[in-house]
Order: C-alpha cells, then structure tokens, then sequence
C-alpha cells in the first residue's frame, strides 16, 4: 500500500471515528458541562472532550499499515497516559499526583522499550554529566513527563494545541525526512494526518475537544520525536529541538513561576495563559464579538507566534550556539509581549468605552 494511500484512509479512519462520537454529542457532553464552570474554561456550551479517542483510531491504524517497529512500541508506551486521561475526561476527576506519576511511567516504559534516552544538553561543561546514564535517564524522565504536561496546558481555545501539534510534528517530519529516518517520517505524517481530520471538528466551532487523553499522548509522542532525533542523530542540537517545542513549554514554565509568584499552587487553574490574554484582547477591541468568534481568533493569532521558533529550529538544526542564542531571545520576547498584552488591557478597555459612550 502506497504511503499516499495510507495516510488518506488515517484521515479516513479518524474523521469517521469523529463523526460517530459528534452523534453522541448529548451523552457524551454531560462530562463537558461540568467544564463550563471551570476557571480557565473558553466555551459556553457542554462539549465532549474525547477527540483524543477519534485520533487514537487514525494513528493506530497508520502504525498498523506502516509496519514501522518504533511507531508501535511508542504507541504501547503511550497506553498508561491515554487511560488516565480518558478517564479524566470521561468519569470522575483524576488527582494531578496520579498523572504525573503515569506520565513518568510511560516515559520509563520507552526508555525500556526503546532503550533510547537523552545524552547530550548542547552545554560543553553539562555533556559528560548527562552522558552518565543514570543523568541521562532521569533527564529523560523529567522532559518526557513535563512536556506531556505542557501539551495539556495549551490546549485552551479552538484550533490551538490543534495547530501547535500540527506545526511541530510537521517540523520533526521535515527533520525526520532530511536525516533519512523513514520510520519517524511515518510516524510523523500520520500524526499530522489525524490531526488535520481532528482540526475539521475542532476548528472554529469547537464541536468537540482534544481533551486529556489526546493532550498527554500526543505530548508524550512529541516528546520523544525530539529525544529518538537526538539520540540517533549527533549533528542536531539539543537547542533546535527545544525551540521546536519550546510555545508549550514556556506556556508552562511561565505559568509556574506566574503561580509561585501569586503563592497559588502549581495545578491551581486560571485564565491568565497567553492565549487567554489575547482572546480578552479581542473581546475587549470589539466588545461586539461573543466568545464563539473571540476564542477562534484568538488562536488564529497565536499561530504566528508558535510557528516561527518550528521553522527556525528547522533551519537551525546543527547550530548549537545559534539555536541557544534563539532559545534565549524568544523566550525573553514571550515575557515581554505577554507583559505588554496584560498592561494593554486596561488602557484599551477604558478607550472602548469612552467610544461607546
């Protein structure tokens, strides 16, 4: 079966598994309408959040036709993050200890599987320390169970962790694609296929939500797409990597030291993320525009953002000091934008107003 053909019927699979789920909408959004009340919540009416369930069923069947050993047992490894994240979105509340705790055992689980982890940090004086496996594994450990974390953090408005999943993937194909890893091309273009049929749904209207369960395993999925790359592949920088993926991280990164600084706990919710701050932007430049137009704008315009550290990871793969450089400069220019948006805000309310009045 031809790679084109392959990827149609995943588009295929995970647009008909949609469907089916988008005809239950009633039950299935019951789980939803609790979510309404939630602080960080960007919707106004009860959603099913198990798009992650429809993107299970392409990607599962991309990895069965591609017969690629590394896509499966990477999918084996992903189970534990999916089941707690589909029960999070389906039953009762899970506690953050719990998928922390199987975040960090799926990632011990594709140490294990595919005896691969980090070994080099890009950092002349830092390489020998983490070429110590035992660094090295617990490294691993740690970006592996963050990054699926991050993931779950962005996913706040229509189309957004959607297109940031989209983008990254398509970075790590091209990498993937120059580097001659075939098996890692596959499984980054399925990926990207059933994230396009998701994207049908998701985006504007929001029909139905990636939720945890697809949150955590395209996290985890991602994540070690950076760590196989490195692994095999000594002329790519750590940094070009981390710039690649570097929107959710610094959403979360930024989001702790936000937290800390307010003596909130770490999983304590809100609406302060970027991409919440922008959407309240919007909102507030045109008062007019109700949540079901402001939401999906709002990711349209971070869109932008996220897409240009992908694209200059991509260009700058073998640069070590130049990726840094970058690294450093957007996550500097992260700060002061997001700075500048939330002091915009009362300005820019008080000028609407008296316009209005």
């Amino acid at each position: 079966m031809s790679f084109a053909l392959t990827q149609l019927l995943v588009f295929t699979s995970t647009v008909f598994a949609l469907l089916i789920l988008n005809t239950q909408r009633a039950a299935l959004s019951r789980r939803g309408a609790q979510h309404l009340n939630a602080p960080q919540a960007s919707h106004t009416l009860p959603t099913p959040r198990i798009g992650g369930l429809a993107i299970s069923v392409g990607v599962l069947s991309g990895a069965l036709l591609s017969g690629s050993a590394v896509f499966s047992m990477l999918l084996w490894t992903t189970l534990p993050l999916f089941l707690v994240g589909l029960v999070e979105d389906l039953g009762p509340h899970t506690s953050p200890r719990l998928r922390l705790s199987l975040a960090a055992l799926s990632s011990v689980l594709a140490i294990i599987i595919l005896d691969v982890h980090i070994d080099r940090a890009g950092i002349p004086f830092l390489d020998p320390i983490f070429a110590v496996a035992a660094v090295g594994i617990a490294v691993t450990v740690f970006v592996s169970s963050g990054f699926t974390h991050a993931m779950n953090l962005v996913d706040g408005l229509n189309g957004l962790s959607g297109a940031i999943v989209i983008m990254i993937v398509t970075s790590f194909a091209a990498l993937s694609y120059e580097f001659g890893h075939a098996d890692l091309v596959a499984l980054n273009v399925t990926i990207l296929s059933s994230f396009f049929a998701f994207m049908v749904w998701n985006f504007p209207s929001g029909k139905i939500f990636l939720g945890d369960a697809g949150a955590y395993s395209a996290g985890h999925i991602i994540a070690w797409n950076g760590i196989i790359l490195m692994y095999r592949e000594p002329a790519i920088s750590p940094w070009a990597i981390l710039l690649i993926v570097i929107w959710p991280v610094l959403e979360t990164v930024f989001s702790m030291l936000r937290r800390a600084a307010q003596r909130q706990s770490m999983a304590h919710p809100d609406r302060m993320h970027f991409h919440h701050v922008v959407m309240r932007l919007t909102s507030i430049a045109d008062p007019s525009l109700g949540i079901a137009t402001s939401n999906p704008l709002a990711s349209v315009l971070v869109w932008p953002l996220a897409a240009i550290p992908c694209a200059l990871g991509v260009a700058y793969v073998r640069d070590v000091a130049v990726s840094a450089a970058m690294v450093a400069a957007f996550a500097a220019c992260y700060v002061l934008v997001y700075v500048m948006l939330v002091k915009i805000s009362p300005r820019l309310r008080r000028i609407t107003q008296r316009a209005r009045s």
